[in-house]
């Protein structure tokens, strides 16, 4: 058998070849300018050393490099060498620093078994991944371009930034990007008529109560406000029209990403069993299946050893009689954000996540730390749904009986308490009120309305 060491860098690749007994067979540099197939010319270098070369155990100290994925695809045998402490080996040994010498050393740690094998996922677990890279990039992309936006709107006009609220999605709707488009300043706004501003809604795709939406941008354009010199205000607006622009493809970016991602993930083998818990949509879902992987149980053998990869299981520290708990910073900065976001929803949907919340908020615990701890039994339970295939239950993750009397109720929080229920009774009492009027007036959605104060759906 053979144990090769590779030291990678930009330009080349290092290796360094032992027998079973620990000597160097042989040792090699590849260029990637000056070869077309690196992963060929390494099966060529390593087929004269021995019968069973396809056998060869490769260790690198990053395996997600192309190198190191191309010769996972192509059937050779890739181990990862942690490279901290591959740095504390060569410390420890006084080997100075080079790449001939880190591809021995490498090599020889192989060799010792200090490596860690490489459970790869399917084809289908690792595409989903990389589109879900991509799409958390261009929601950045798209939030920073919403900011910048939002930031240059407030030096010359801060009324555009208050004209479209953030529950109808702010400045990424598209009705604003289409006016802002159209008058990127106070001035080129103001000169709008209503049928302009209509017909501008209109190409952004709004079909209900048009005129009233233009008679309330046309009294706000209207309205007195600070102004800059014209060339100022022109050279500002150019540069306003540009923002739009740029948030207007963030937006498509992101919108496009996601569907393809959300067609990659319900073609997944384990879609039906993260579909089916509370409040883990497409997209949450998504991220977790391309962290975690399709295979969980061969990758990382317990449930503990992924709590510990998503960082929601703590490091405790002992020396002698003292016995420290500390946050687990080193994890996959993906997955603990994801499992955040994912413990806040499912708390919101999922009784017995509520429950268990609330408890460790009572016990103490700081929200972050709560999230934490509920993202922990969210992954654990994730993990033996994934391994076993059984489907999520909500009473055997928290440990209840849905029967019992006392058992775990979903509690939801009214958007208006009684003293505004009984103040929009009382709008809704006057003659000619409405219901977007007093929906308005209380800064809610008329769904609110219809539910909580006249208690009916808005179809009733």
């Amino acid at each position: 058998m053979l144990f090769v060491g590779c030291d990678w860098s930009d330009k080349w690749l290092d290796f360094a070849v032992l027998d079973d007994a620990g000597a160097v067979l042989a040792e090699r540099r590849i260029n990637y300018a000056d070869t077309p197939d690196p992963v060929a010319e390494y099966q060529a270098f390593l087929a004269p050393l021995e019968r069973r070369w396809r056998s060869a155990v490769t260790g690198i100290e990053d395996t997600g490099i192309l190198f190191a994925r191309a010769l996972a695809a192509a059937g050779m045998t890739v181990v990862h060498v942690d490279p901290t402490r591959a740095a504390r080996h060569r410390s420890a040994l006084g080997i100075a620093k080079s790449d001939r010498a880190d591809a021995r050393m490498l090599a020889a740690m192989v060799r010792a078994g200090i490596c860690r094998p490489v459970v790869a996922s399917s084809p289908d677990a690792q595409a989903l991944r990389t589109l879900t890279h991509a799409h958390r990039a261009a929601v950045a992309a798209r939030v920073e371009a919403a900011h910048s936006l939002r930031a240059a709107l407030t030096r010359i006009w801060p009324a555009a930034v208050a004209a479209w609220p953030s529950r109808l999605g702010g400045l990424r709707n598209a009705q604003a990007m289409t006016v802002l488009a159209a008058a990127p300043g106070p001035r080129a706004a103001s000169k709008l008529t209503r049928a302009q501003l209509a017909k501008l809604l209109r190409q952004a795709g709004r079909t209900r109560t048009v005129d009233d939406e233009a008679e309330r941008l046309h009294l706000l354009f209207c309205r007195p406000a600070m102004l800059l010199d014209p060339h100022v205000e022109e050279a500002e607006s150019m540069r306003i029209r540009d923002l739009v622009a740029v948030l207007d493809r963030a937006v498509s970016r992101a919108t496009a990403l996601e569907k393809d991602m959300h067609a990659h993930y319900i073609r997944q083998r384990h879609y039906p069993l993260i579909s089916q818990i509370p409040g883990i949509g497409p997209v949450l879902g998504a991220y977790l299946l391309a962290e975690i992987g399709d295979r969980p149980e061969e990758r990382f053998g317990s449930g503990r050893s992924l709590a510990a990869y998503a960082g929601v299981a703590p490091v405790t520290w002992a020396s002698g009689t003292t016995t420290r708990v500390a946050f687990r910073r080193a994890s996959s900065v993906h997955l603990r954000s994801t499992l955040h976001t994912a413990s806040f929803s499912l708390a919101m949907q999922s009784p017995g996540a509520q429950h268990y919340y609330r408890r460790r908020r009572a016990a103490g615990d700081a929200h972050a730390t709560a999230l934490r701890k509920l993202g922990r039994r969210l992954l654990l339970c994730l993990y033996r749904c994934m391994s076993t295939g059984l489907p999520y239950d909500d009473a055997v993750a928290f440990n209840y009986d849905p029967g019992q009397p006392d058992a775990p109720t979903l509690q939801r929080r009214s958007p208006l308490d009684t003293d505004e229920i009984d103040h929009a009774r009382e709008l809704l009492a006057e003659p000619g009120a409405t219901v977007v009027a007093v929906a308005k007036v209380l800064d809610v959605s008329t769904q609110t309305i219809y539910r909580h104060v006249l208690g009916r759906p808005r179809s009733a």
